[in-house]
């Protein structure tokens, strides 16, 4: 027979067990994630915190912190249905953006006098590039507004 010990040791064991294998099979109304957009993103983000998988508009979107409290910082990184990284937001208050891009955005023509609709802005990793973007008020709407590194303001080319 068993001792108390080595019963507790196999409970425990199994009830790991379990969860791992309901963690890894986690499904939501568009499907299943898939393991390759899971490696993918730890490979990635190997100290993100409190992650959070939905699907949204054709992606898997990992919604994430990263850093020490007060410094903490909120990220959303998107992949593709292959498991593809598609780009990565990361929320960055207004007052921590660049002063070269909020000075290239304030010399624009079109949207330089727009006010900003929020004290944050995104910053977004692709794999062609980065760029800071801003949620601005043009005509009682919101639009959204891109400053790439070198200055260039372009109207945003994806809604999210």
């Amino acid at each position: 027979f068993l001792n108390l010990t080595t019963m507790k040791k196999i409970c425990f064991m199994a009830a790991l067990a379990a969860m791992t294998a309901f963690a890894s099979c986690e499904k939501y109304e568009d499907g299943k994630l898939g393991k390759h957009t899971r490696v993918e993103f730890a490979t990635m983000y190997p100290s993100a915190k409190d992650v959070e998988w939905d699907y949204e508009q054709g992606y898997w979107v990992a919604s994430f912190e990263t850093g020490m409290r007060p410094d903490v910082k909120e990220h959303e990184a998107w992949y593709d249905a292959s498991g593809n990284w598609v780009m990565t937001k990361t929320d960055v208050l207004l007052t921590d953006v660049p002063q070269n891009i909020k000075d290239a955005l304030a010399a624009d023509p079109v949207y330089g006098k727009a006010p900003f609709e929020d004290y944050d802005a995104d910053y977004v990793q692709t794999p062609s590039g980065e760029f800071y973007r801003f949620d601005i008020l043009m005509g009682g709407r919101e639009v959204y507004v891109d400053v790439s590194a070198d200055g260039t303001v372009t109207l945003a080319s994806f809604p999210f």
